[in-house]
């Protein structure tokens, strides 16, 4: 059963022995850094439940630093805190007493403007290839309008290593290239990466396929070599996603993709991207949530909104298998058949969202508008969703994307473009 972590801490609040609990989240180290500062109204028992909503806020946020005011004889602290501090590697210290000014407010910038992204040369062919768990997508694009896709299974059954891998990924540019020359290649890939697009992470698949990231040396040049002599950017995905969208102008925007796992960035007043890993964000707080793929960790989105989660919830509603990769498919089979069905996990993924965009507001002061994507919200599906998120009362707009499923690739078809300020733990790639 269910158990959203905000309606946890909606409870929380109004118990009769409820006391404040107070967290700074230091955005930089030395003068002039900024810091944003949350407080909760929760029992000295609910160690467990505060502590979630703070990991939560390091991946929404970014911090150098955060600091945690408990209240003194807090239940099961020590262990929590362990917990949380093994899932971060950024200092995260404890007190009894609110070592903070009470006259101070979150920080939020004003919108400013920003240069615009640069424009391609008239009719010049951008490429873009998205790299991921399950799927590559491509796109070729033209004076900004998308003329031609391609996809194909990132693994087909039985291939392995990254020459395969490059082989295939050719074989869908030159497709979609459809003879013409291509004046760029943007590669995508659903991995973490440092300065200059060096991968440091593969996901469990990844390793599987690939062994270690070393592999991955000079890979975007790989592919492009023979097809383009243009400009060729490799870098995370869901981080050029958010390049992308905010080069168009926009603002205080959290995009939500649901695909092969769940992620997301935060697009700041000013236009700069934060990047988060949210399949580790926590939403459902219940004793029995699911534990995450490979951490210590109960209840985050990885295990609910990605192929892997919602195939469990789906597999449990057909009383059948389905495989990972027909997820998606078979989802927007039931909508579409207006089987009871599909309406049923629709139902259930709302419910996990409205949680996700809970811990959002939050800790992201002046956020406006959500957007979702993903593989997964292809055909009905997306729109049945959306439909049920917008609606009266919602505390942001809920939108979504254009080419769901396909915006990463359209993203990444402009990624050698991009001139937008992006921080966080990945950094686009040159």
């Amino acid at each position: 059963m269910l158990e959203p972590l905000h309606v946890v801490h909606q409870r929380l609040r109004h118990h009769p022995r409820a006391v404040p609990w107070r967290v700074r989240f230091s955005m930089g180290l030395g003068r002039g850094a900024r810091s944003r500062e949350i407080t909760m109204l929760a029992p000295a028992t609910a160690a467990a439940p505060v502590l979630s909503r703070v990991h939560n806020g390091v991946l929404l946020l970014n911090p150098a630093d955060v600091a945690i005011a408990a209240p003194e004889h807090a239940d099961g602290l020590p262990e929590a805190l362990a917990a949380l501090q093994a899932l971060h590697s950024i200092p995260i210290h404890l007190g009894t007493r609110p070592p903070f000014n009470p006259e101070e407010r979150p920080v939020d910038l004003p919108a400013t403007e920003v240069p615009d992204r640069p424009t391609p040369v008239p009719g010049t062919l951008a490429v873009g290839l998205d790299i991921g768990g399950t799927g590559l997508k491509v796109c070729a694009m033209r004076d900004g309008r998308a003329l031609r896709h391609a996809q194909a299974p990132t693994w087909p059954e039985g291939a392995r290593g990254v020459a395969s891998l490059i082989e295939r990924s050719r074989a869908l540019v030159l497709e979609v290239a459809a003879g013409e020359r291509v004046g760029s290649l943007g590669v995508g890939f659903a991995s973490p990466m440092g300065i200059g697009g060096q991968v440091v992470g593969l996901s469990t698949v990844m390793q599987q396929r690939l062994g270690g990231v070393e592999a991955l040396q000079g890979f975007a040049e790989r592919v492009a070599e023979g097809i383009t002599d243009g400009p060729i950017a490799f870098f995370n995905d869901l981080a050029n996603l958010g390049l992308s969208l905010s080069g168009e102008g926009r603002r205080r925007l959290l995009r939500l993709q649901i695909g092969t796992s769940f992620g997301g960035c935060w697009i700041d007043a000013d236009g700069t991207v934060n990047p988060a890993e949210l399949g580790r964000l926590v939403v459902d707080a219940a004793p029995d949530a699911r534990p995450h793929t490979y951490l210590p960790l109960r209840g985050a989105m990885k295990s609910y909104l990605s192929n892997y989660g919602i195939g469990l919830t789906l597999n449990a509603l057909l009383d059948e298998e389905v495989p990972a990769r027909d997820v998606g498919f078979r989802w927007a089979t039931l909508n579409r058949q207006a089987d009871p069905r599909g309406p049923e996990l629709v139902d259930w993924v709302v419910t996990l969202l409205r949680g996700v965009v809970a811990e959002a507001v939050a800790f992201l002061p002046g956020l406006h508008e959500v957007e979702l994507g993903g593989a997964m919200l292809q055909d009905a599906t997306g729109r049945l969703i959306r439909r049920a998120l917008d609606e009266p009362g919602w505390p942001v707009r809920v939108g979504l994307s254009r080419n769901p499923g396909y915006d990463g690739a359209v993203a990444a078809a402009r990624a050698p473009l991009l001139d937008t300020p992006l921080r966080g733990v990945r950094r686009l790639g040159a």
